[in-house]
This record gives structure tokens, sequence and C-alpha cells, in this order.
């Protein structure tokens, strides 16, 4: 039988057996749903295993809480899916929401999805271009910017991306690189899905990926990993950490290198360029009895990549580029009352990004580039519950972002600031329904668009005990980037030239999302969603020809509307597997054109299970995701028309077995890509690759 064959059998099946009865509880949920949008509120109080915490503590919620329906079980950092039988037994917890302040599971008024660190573990994935990599409603692609993720189907510049609630500095063409954000100090991964702008701003119009950073948990502790692969992959990690009763620190670091990688043969080029990086992290926690906290956490990365180019007329350049970047935050938090909590942050980053392209037997084409990006941001937020029904955020923030850059005009150097005020309020109306109204709203003041009003109203009911009914329209924007206002490039060996507007608005996005949830036993979950997106000045590019040369630039032309769903099922199956199946349809137009958006496939399934044996020590996990045609307009004969045509489908498979020795050491064996997907001009991923490695805990 075919692969396609195959994994049409089990799309048939996988539903059918989803609503058998499970006997034992799960030993990780590979995904989690109605969980925090964000847990990056500092001074969190940590809740020994086994003991409940009560509702009043809806704000003192540390992250790495794995919930499943109205249960959350505790799962230690580095626990994989192999621990005691403790760990087995479900704890009514609460759990932080996407309104940027804790609140109890079963209030949330926003779905967000989790990945939590046992399924990080599990899946063994390197990056968070890795982990996202199959998970439903998302599509990671590969390009020259890096590993990039679309979100209910809009590019990769309309998805925030966050590290502890903080906005990741180096966008490459509008995009971050998610293969820079290493997961060997990752908590837990936070995915809202919709219009998020009434509290994050710009950029958040299809939605937020955020990223958990790890805190210390035992009083003294060291973890360490190693593996070995294909295309001579290494990756060593290490971590230490201790905690006091009222104080932690956590250290952490990496090192990673790969080989090159082709895709055609034929060509000297390379299609993935090899890579060598390292990192470091610390962060800390601390707690005073007057009720202040604080948490401050800083990081260091360095990448470093090298890969081949073929030019148009034959010409060979050696490209290599390095990129350090350096983070920093500082929350103090204060307890103002039993209902009052008040929280500041600050945070700076600093990114750097040298490219050289050295072309061989001639210097002619040479080319050294420059790019450094600072951003600093101040925000306070309180958080305050009034009357038993009301739970209010209010805050203010200021950021400012500077870029120099060799292709930006004039002096090279683009700069902005921008400050914030938002406010939300979550509105129990009937208790016994857990019928809640969210309705909130964000003004932000821009120096170079001015200003941008971004209002949300969501609501959540809850008819029976079994039944989640979630409903949102919101607006969001996405703020022209300076490259696209200020760039400044001629590329004479071609024949163009591209030139930034500053005269951009930015785009503009009025957004609904529906679901439905059905839990119809405690090891069982379904499913359904619906989307829609209307974009308006969005931003394009326009041509005209001067003499013999085509100058193209960034204008307000295009509108756009992109709709669809989602529907899933997740059950815990006989003989500890838990299995989830998803199915993703996306309709994405121009509305000037009429053209599908490029690159953005209309039909996606996604499939993943584990397994575990307590008793010999083994687990397993696979997951695998099929992908649809996508349309691509490339201009191939360079006439100035689009040569559009469809690629073809794709599937990805990865799988992972571990084997436990003891409680503190792990070996396993990981597969990525073991369906050899990939082609060098439209889907660029890594080829089929093994990796074998040890774990320990000490």
């Amino acid at each position: 039988m075919s692969w396609r064959g195959c994994l049409l059998f089990v799309a048939c099946a996988m539903p059918w057996s989803a609503w058998g009865s499970g006997s034992e509880a799960p030993a990780s949920e590979v995904t989690v749903r109605e969980v925090s949008a964000e847990e990056a509120s500092p001074g969190v109080q940590d809740a020994p295993a086994g003991e409940q915490v009560p509702a009043a503590a809806a704000q003192d919620v540390p992250p790495g809480e794995q919930a499943v329906g109205a249960e959350v079980r505790e799962v230690p950092p580095g626990a994989g899916g192999a621990e005691s039988d403790a760990l087995d037994v479900p704890e009514a917890r609460t759990v932080v929401t996407a309104s940027r302040s804790p609140e109890r599971l079963e209030d949330s008024a926003v779905a967000t999805e989790v990945i939590t660190r046992s399924d990080i573990l599990a899946s063994g994935a390197r990056d968070a271009s890795e982990l996202l990599a199959a998970h439903p409603g998302l599509q990671v692609t590969q390009t020259f910017a890096g590993a990039t993720v679309q979100l209910q189907g809009l590019a990769p510049e309309y998805v925030l991306v966050l590290v502890d609630g903080e906005r990741v500095a180096g966008r490459v063409a509008g995009s971050v690189d998610l293969s820079r954000l290493s997961t060997e100090d990752i908590e837990q991964v936070e995915i809202v899905k919709g219009p998020s702008s009434v509290l994050y701003g710009s950029d958040a119009v299809a939605g937020v990926v955020n990223l958990i950073t790890r805190r210390a948990r035992r009083p003294l502790g060291a973890e360490l990993r190693a593996s070995y692969g294909s295309m001579q992959r290494l990756e060593l990690d290490a971590t230490g950490e201790a905690k006091g009763e009222d104080w932690g620190l956590r250290l952490s670091g990496g090192l990673a290198r790969r080989d090159a990688y082709h895709l055609d043969p034929a060509s000297i080029g390379t299609t993935g360029s090899s890579l060598d990086g390292i990192d470091a992290s610390a962060g800390g926690d601390l707690r005073m009895s007057d009720g202040a906290a604080l948490q401050a956490n800083a990081t260091y990365a360095r990448r470093v990549q090298r890969g081949v180019d073929v030019g148009v007329t034959g010409a060979i350049f050696d490209r290599a580029s390095r990129d350090d970047s350096i983070s920093t935050r500082l929350s103090p938090t204060w307890t103002l009352s039993d209902n009052a909590k008040l929280r500041v942050d600050g945070a700076y980053a600093w990114f750097n990004r040298r490219y050289l392209r050295d072309q061989r037997r001639s210097n002619a084409l040479d080319t050294i580039e420059d790019t450094r990006e600072q951003q600093g941001r101040l925000g306070a937020q309180l958080d305050a519950k009034l009357g038993g029904t009301h739970a209010f955020v209010a805050g203010v923030e200021f950021l400012g972002e500077w870029l120099r850059a060799d292709r930006l005009g004039e002096d090279g150097i683009g700069q902005r600031a921008r400050a914030s005020l938002y406010v939300q309020d979550t509105w129990t109306l009937v208790p016994r329904l857990k019928l809640t109204l969210v309705p909130g709203a964000r003004v932000d003041t821009d120096t170079q668009f001015g200003t941008a009003l971004t209002p949300r109203l969501a609501a959540r009911m809850d008819p029976v005990s079994w039944l989640t009914l979630r409903g949102s329209y919101g607006w969001a924007f996405r703020a022209p980037g300076f490259q696209e206002m200020l760039l400044d490039f001629e590329n004479p060996t071609v024949g163009y030239m591209v030139r930034g507007n500053r005269d951009l608005r930015p785009e503009r996005s009025r957004s609904f999302n529906m679901s439905v949830e059905v839990k119809p036993g405690e090891s069982s979950l379904f499913w359904v969603s619906a989307f829609q997106h209307n974009l308006t000045d969005m931003i394009g590019v326009s041509t005209e020809m001067v003499g013999p040369q085509q100058i193209f630039t960034y204008v307000n032309i295009d509108r756009a509307r992109v709709r669809g769903g989602e529907v899933g099922v997740r059950q815990q199956l006989p003989g500890r597997i838990s299995a989830e199946l998803g199915y993703s349809l996306t309709d994405g137009r121009s509305e000037d054109t009429g053209l599908a958006l490029e690159g953005q496939a209309r039909h996606r399934l996604t499939a993943q299970a584990s397994w575990r044996h307590r008793v010999s020590g083994l687990e397993a996990w696979v997951r695998g995701a099929l992908v649809g045609p996508r349309p691509f307009y490339p201009d191939t004969d360079g006439d100035g028309i689009a040569n559009p045509y469809q690629s073809s489908s794709y599937l990805t498979v990865d799988a992972r077995v571990g084997w436990r020795m003891r409680e503190e050491l792990q070996f396993f064996v990981l597969g990525t890509n073991l369906a050899n997907a990939g082609n060098p001009s439209d889907l660029p991923i890594p080829p089929r690759a093994i990796q074998a490695g040890i774990s320990a805990r000490l």
C-alpha cells in the first residue's frame, strides 16, 4: 500500500477509534487547549506538586502547567514521558489565559493552545521551527530568511512571536526566524489564534506565538543532553538550577552544528546552509515578604551559517551570515491587595547580522552588509478583580526601535517610538453557564504612521458541562517595517532597484473567530472552529520600467480575504496511547486580483500519537502532516509577468523512540522528515535525518 493509501486509512479510522474508552490517564497531552496566551507574569507562586491551588490564587500560576479540560497536571522540567505514578493524578489548578493576566482555566474566554515541556522533550525538537512544524493550524516554511510560521492562512509578518511576552528582535524580511529560538530553555509554547492587537499591538493580526522560558524548580539540579546524527549534526545542552524558599536561579547553555545540504545534486549551490551556533541564558526570581517580587533573565546567542549560491549568469558565490543577539528583561511585581497587583516590565534586545557574499575567482560582485537592530520596551500593567464578576486589566507601554542597515536609504538609519494604552475586562454575566464577555480596546500612537485603534469583543459560554462555545470579533494592524519604508537597494547585475516608501499606511484587518469544543468523556476532546480575516491597505510592490531597469516600490495596493476552519479530535486510547488528528481548510485570496495567496495550502491534515510502557521504560512519539498543493507566481522569464504554477502536495513524518534505563538516564533515537519531502525550488526543507542521543538528569 502506498503512503497515500496508508494515510487515508489512518484518517478514516482515527475518528472512529477516537471515541473508544481509554483506561489510563495520558502520560503527556500532545496538545493542550484552553490555556494561557502569556505566562510572562513575574512573581508567580509555585505550588508544591500534589497541592491544590485555591481559586483566590488565580494570579499565582507557574508556567509549565499541563491542562486537560478543567484539570491540570504539573510536569517537572526534563521529565519527558516516564515519571512516577503520582504524576498521573489529576489536580484542580489555575492557569494563565490570553488576557495577559492569570485566571482559572474554566473561565478562559479566548481559546489558547499549549505545547508543554513534556511534549517538547517527547518530540526531540531542537528549535521552535521543528517544534511547530506539524502543529494543527500552523505552517512552518523555509525561506532565505529562515524558518517562519504562518497562522490562519496569513503570512509570517502577520504573526507576532514573543519570548516571555517580549517581542523577538531581528526580523528579516518582516519575519522572525524560528530556528534561532532554541527549545533547551523553553517551558511551554502558547499559541493564540486570531486578532490579538487589542493586547499586543502591531503584527498580532493572525495571532501570537509566545515561548515561556523555564524557571528553577528544584533545590539543586542539572540536566545534560547530547545527540549526533545525519549531516554531521551535533547538539549539546546543559542546564543547572538552584532554588530556595524565596528565590530561584537557572543557568543554561547549548551548542549546535550541522552541515549544509543539497536537494539538487546537479547544482553546486546549497539548498540549506550549514549551521554553527551557541546560546546561553540566565534567569532568576526573588520574592520578598512585603508582597513584592522580582524576575529577571538574560540571553545571548550566536549563529553562523554558510552556503553556496549560483547567480543567474552562472557566477558562484560563497555566502556566510553571522547573527548575534542579546536580550534582557527585568520585571518587578507588587501585590497591592488581595484583588490587585501591579507589574512593571523593562526589556532591551539587540540584534546584529553581518552578511557576506564572496564571488569565486573575482571580487567584482563581493558584498558585505551589516544590520544592527535595537529594541527597548517599558510597560506597566494593573490587574484587579472587582465585585467578584470582573477581572480588569489596564496597561501602558512605550516601545522604541532603532535599525541601522546598509540597504536603508539616506543615512542608513531608521528609528521610531510608539506609546500604547490598553484595557480589558473579563465580565462573568452568568456564573452557572460560565457566560463571559471580554470587551477590550487598545490605542497605539506611532511617530511614523500616527494612531491605530484596535478593539475586540470575545465571549464564552458552557451551556452544558461537556460543551464550550467561544467567539470573538476584533480589529488588528501591522505597522510597515523599516525596510518597506526606507529600503534603497540596487542590483545592477540583474537590472532592478527596490525603493521604500515613507508614506506607507499600516495594514489593517477586521476578523472573527468561532469555536466549539465537545468533551464526551475525561479522555476525549473534539473541536471545530471557523475564522475570517478581511485585510485592507495591504503592502505590495508596484513595478515600473525606467529604461532597461525595473524599479520596485512598496505601496498600499491590495486587499485580501482569508477564511477557513479547523476540525480535530484527541483521544486517550487503551495501552497508554494518546492520539490526535486535525484538519485545516484555508481559503485566502486577493480581492483585487482574485488569485489565491502565494504559498498557502488550501488543505492540511495533521496527526500525532504518543505511547509509553512504564515497566520497560520505553516510549514512542510520531507525528505527520499532509499538505496540499500551494500556488506560486514567479517571474521565471524576467518579462514582468508572473508564470504561475501549483506545487505538489507533500508528506512529512517525524518520530522519536526513547528508552529510560533509570529515572535519571534516557537513550533516544530521533528521525525527522522520514518521508524525505522537499525540493530546491518551493520546499527547501532539510532531507531525511536520523539522530541518536542521551539525556541525563542529576
